[in-house]
């Protein structure tokens, strides 16, 4: 049922600040259509409070089994419609929210390390506690004052992520480069004091943020972890990435693999330590980053939240694809890979883990599986991690190898580049973009090369690695049977692993 009081009413002489959310679609025979909503209108308010985004109507919608709205015509005559919903949706699309952008000028940020020309998305910094709650973005929470930090209260956005780096002020100004944001843990104890939980990162910078600085983050942060609501979830440290494009940059000091062997020599016992201090539970969290550079083989799988919390900050990927592996290896499912000729493209860091793997499945079931780490060119090779090849890298690398294979055409069956290579949307999410940004074909590198231009180009069957060794198999079947072939990514490849912005630590 619903109730609609038409233009005229008081509503619309009473001018508001709130430009609300406007509706792109509405679905035949929903009760938005019923009201009298259609596409163009513009949702002010529902329950008397202001409509900010996608998420906040979502919140509000649900919040009760009848809602009251108001809305505003192209026109700008404003009318109220009561609908009862039962606490569900009213059958309308609503437009993209655009990304809040970052304040901070922090000192390793990865963006300032681009090269120049890349698509205008991937200069964005975003700051948005929105993605950190939908999608595990990090937020160092510059953008979000008072107002915010009160809307994340209400609106339970629980948990969400923070990159907090250093929690002394003064240590924390260097990093970030903002004056105003050294007092981090102000705006982490409002959140936890009104029952929000936050999983935290720092990314390790030598001589900015380690040291003592390091033990009083690890500090103050583990004083904030509490039973019930209102908690410090996990802490992550990962190994700070620089790039070779740092032209009129601030100095920072690189982690090398003497500094990566000391600090996993260090802080791996902790890890434990502070695992039996939380039920078991692993709370400080290292990313895989600081064993493959100290080239280390990575813990067992005790090592790990039990939920792999972080994952996409790059904790525990590597654990988990090996896990999965030795499962899969011996299932009668690998046999499927018996007599493939493979090449299997990768980066540095990972290319030593993914190459004892494929020895062990060629062993077991027969299969012809090579492993080659492409060079970064675009982003240097200090860049190591898969996730920040561009196409035209990997595409360099099956060319070197073809070759050094003789020069053949069909010197491979299929090439595999990986999933975390490859972007689905050009905006952070598919909910969220940048002004202006222009939509592009799925399955896009971040130098806009495409998977179909791609394997055009090299001539043979060119498919994602999925986030496991099944998930290569399904696409290397797939393939098989032409599903791939002149498009985008279909329903026949699976999507987990496929990137992100935030991902760039996935192998």
């Amino acid at each position: 049922m619903y109730l609609r009081i038409p233009e005229g009413n008081p509503e619309q002489e009473r001018p508001l600040a709130q430009k609300g959310v406007q509706i792109i679609t509405v679905e035949p025979g929903s009760l938005a259509e019923e009201a009298g909503i259609r596409p163009g209108d513009t949702l002010l308010k529902i329950h008397g409070e202001a409509v900010l985004d996608q998420l906040s109507y979502q919140y509000l919608i649900t919040r009760e089994d009848e809602a009251e709205l108001v809305l505003q015509r192209p026109d700008g005559s404003t009318f109220k419609a009561f609908v009862e919903n039962g606490g569900e949706g009213i059958g309308v699309d609503l437009a993209q929210d655009e990304v809040k952008v970052c304040k901070q000028n922090c000192v390793f940020c990865f963006v300032h390390q681009m090269p120049k020309g890349f698509r205008k998305s991937l200069y964005l910094k975003d700051e948005d506690v929105r993605l950190s709650f939908l999608y595990g973005h990090f937020t160092t929470l510059s953008s979000s004052d008072d107002a915010e930090l009160d809307r994340i209260v209400r609106e339970r956005l629980s948990p969400i992520h923070v990159s907090v780096h250093a929690t002394d002020p003064v240590a924390r100004v260097k990093v970030v480069g903002n004056p105003r944001e050294g007092h981090i843990l102000r705006k982490i104890d409002r959140l936890l004091a009104g029952g929000i939980d936050v999983h935290t990162q720092a990314v390790v910078a030598p001589g900015l943020n380690d040291g003592e600085i390091w033990q009083q983050t690890l500090a103050d942060l583990w004083a904030r972890r509490k039973e019930g609501r209102g908690s410090v979830l996990s802490l992550s440290c990962v190994p700070v990435g620089l790039t070779a494009h740092r032209e009129n940059l601030p100095s920072v000091q690189d982690v090398d693999s003497a500094f990566a062997r000391d600090w996993v020599a260090s802080w791996t016992p902790e890890v434990r330590k502070y695992a039996r201090a939380n039920d078991g539970e692993p709370w400080l969290l290292l990313a895989d980053e600081w064993f493959t550079r100290a080239g280390l083989e990575v813990p067992g799988r005790a090592f790990y939240s039990r939920s792999w919390a972080q994952l996409e900050n790059g904790v525990g990927l590597v654990r988990r694809f090996l896990e999965h592996s030795r499962r899969f290896i011996k299932s009668p499912r690998a046999k499927g890979f018996m007599g493939r000729r493979v090449l299997l493209l990768t980066g540095a860091s990972f290319a030593p883990v993914l190459s004892r793997v494929a020895a062990e499945l060629n062993r077991q079931v027969g299969s012809h599986l090579r492993v080659a780490a492409a060079k970064n060119f675009s982003f240097g090779e200090t860049v190591t991690v898969a996730g920040l090849l561009c196409g035209e890298d990997l595409k360099y690398a099956a060319h070197a190898d073809r070759e050094a294979k003789g020069g053949r055409a069909g010197w491979v069956d299929a090439v595999v580049v990986p999933s975390s290579s490859l972007r689905t949307v050009t905006g952070p999410t598919d909910q969220y973009t940048l002004r202006g940004s222009v939509v592009r074909e799925e399955g896009t590198f971040l130098d806009d090369l495409t998977l179909p231009q791609l394997a055009a180009d090299l001539g043979v069957p060119t498919v994602p690695s999925g986030a496991n060794l099944s998930h290569l198999l399904d696409h290397l079947e797939a393939a098989d049977r032409g599903a791939f072939r002149g498009g985008a990514l279909q329903s026949a490849f699976h999507a987990a692993g496929l990137n992100q912005p935030q991902g760039a630590y996935n192998p």
